[in-house]
């Protein structure tokens, strides 16, 4: 299927590795994974993942520092929700061909799932987005309940890359929102969820991050970029 799929999308992959296309995309990798449904093993679905691989697997306990790329479905829904859609195609049986509905897909959401992300400071806004980012018919799945975690992510990648204009960006989002509910816990803030983030970040990686982990105390005192 990995090979139907190659052809299909008219891109050369860097490797193929057990169902997953890694494309090289400048500083990113682009992976098409093709997958089987965990509760019905006669369906199967395929999702993008770009992710920066520039920290080596240190942040792989956490889904690495990357963003996932949704596409409609075979309806043609394409209402992101905060739910990853679940496997919607059915497994070819034998050496049946792949059914049309999975040829159009591939190959009308295929290559701009693949192209979506630009280079690091495209994911580093990506990850402070709001809400899920639509582009070329296909999107970003960025649901609203680990927000603060991909803040983290965002300030963890600007200070790895030196990307200055992006850690600002972070920051003001921060700043903006740090004193927010962000769970059912009546006392738990934004802020206090990016620092508990941060503080397993800078643990895995090493960078630094100790002035985010601060952001706990009652009386916080934002980061200065500048």
């Amino acid at each position: 299927m990995a090979e139907q799929f190659v052809e299909l999308l008219a891109m050369a992959p860097t490797r193929i590795d057990d169902g997953n296309l890694k494309f090289v995309q400048g500083s990113l990798y682009a992976t098409l994974s093709i997958w089987k449904d965990r509760y019905d093993r006669s369906l199967f679905g395929w999702t993008v993942h770009t992710d920066y691989p520039g920290l080596g697997g240190r942040m792989d306990g956490f889904g690495g520092v990357g963003i996932r790329i949704d596409h409609p479905s075979p309806s043609g829904d394409a209402t992101p929700t905060d739910i990853p859609p679940v496997a919607c195609y059915p497994w070819p049986v034998g050496r049946a061909s792949l059914a049309s509905e999975v040829t159009v897909g591939v190959t009308h959401y295929g290559p701009p799932s693949l192209r979506f992300v630009r280079d690091s400071h495209d994911l580093g806004l990506l990850l402070l987005s709001d809400t899920h980012v639509h582009r070329d018919e296909v999107w970003s799945f960025a649901p609203a309940n680990n927000e603060p975690g991909r803040l983290a992510k965002a300030i963890l990648l600007a200070r790895h890359c030196g990307d200055q204009d992006l850690e600002r960006a972070a920051v003001a989002k921060l700043r903006n929102r740090g004193e927010e509910l962000v769970a059912r816990r009546p006392d738990y803030l934004f802020r206090q969820a990016v620092a508990d983030w941060s503080r397993q970040y800078a643990k895995a990686t090493g960078i630094d991050l100790s002035d985010l982990a601060k952001l706990k105390r009652k009386r916080p005192q934002y980061p200065e970029i500048p």
